[in-house]
């Protein structure tokens, strides 16, 4: 968000910057513009303190991080993002609007979202003229038996939902994951028509090795299998993880083209691509 508002050189210091993948800001991280600043959940509070930054934007999940209670003690502004408790795709794109007031571009982050929104919007009414409605399944088993998927009221699902899609878990209650028995999954997706975002799983081959009865679900047997976890920057970093909060629009379209292609016959994906 602060690259599109054209203000990365504002960007002094970073957490775990190897992930980054936008070739702006690589270029700034490889002149040593961007200081290495540790993990979100253990800052390295001495070099952030030699930086003196002018203010810290930061996120916690449960409680006030400590490492940036400690920043904000020795009198370094602090700023929690909020963005990620966001349930639907555009809300989330929104906050934009939040570094549109920080960097005094509140016209220019106004227009920028304003036009994501209307090739999301779009997009959302182009998947209405789909003749089918294909059943998906999403998710894989993460540890043991158990298997984790979005629940119905998550932001994964409203995707799903806007791209006029058949998700199979679509009136189960929840805004993050749901985790559910293996066999539970299987009796209800086998037929799954497709299959998007199976967990960390980057090939078909790697899902048979962590068990073989992935191959029984007919998306594996009909290679209907999408992941974004195979498009990276050069250092690894997954562009999805990057970028798909703040361009819902592409994320949206990445769907519509998976399931109903014929709609979007001119588009490319951004973010998935067909599992090998």
């Amino acid at each position: 968000m602060v690259e599109l508002l054209n203000e990365e050189k504002s960007i002094i210091g970073f957490p775990y910057s190897k992930y980054i993948s936008s070739q702006k800001t690589r270029a700034l991280i490889d002149k040593g513009n961007i200081k290495e600043i540790g993990k979100e959940s253990s800052l390295n509070t001495e070099i952030l303190l030699d930086l003196q930054p002018e203010l810290v934007v930061g996120y916690s999940v449960s409680s006030a991080d400590k490492s940036l209670s400690t920043i904000q003690k020795a009198g370094i502004n602090v700023i929690y993002n909020g963005d990620w408790l966001e349930e639907t795709p555009l809300g989330r794109a929104e906050w934009i609007k939040f570094f549109g007031i920080l960097f005094d571009k509140e016209k220019k982050a106004d227009s920028i979202f304003n036009v994501i929104e209307a090739n999301y919007l779009n997009a959302k009414k182009i998947a209405l003229k789909a003749p089918k409605r294909p059943s998906i399944l999403s998710g894989a088993i993460m540890s043991k038996d158990i298997w984790n998927l979005p629940a119905g009221e998550s932001f994964v699902a409203q995707f799903l939902k806007d791209a006029n899609l058949n998700y199979l878990w679509k009136d189960s209650k929840g805004k993050g994951s749901l985790s559910l028995s293996f066999e539970s999954v299987f009796d209800k997706a086998k037929n799954a028509n497709f299959w998007i975002t199976p967990g960390y799983f980057s090939s078909k081959e790697q899902l048979m090795q962590s068990n073989q009865i992935y191959a029984q679900f007919d998306a594996f047997k009909n290679n209907k299998i999408y992941t974004p976890i195979n498009k990276k920057g050069k250092t690894g970093g997954v562009i999805y993880y990057e970028l798909a909060s703040t361009r819902p629009d592409l994320v949206l379209k990445d769907i519509i083209k998976i399931t109903n292609p014929d709609l979007l016959t001119d588009y490319k994906f951004t973010f998935f691509e067909k599992m090998k």
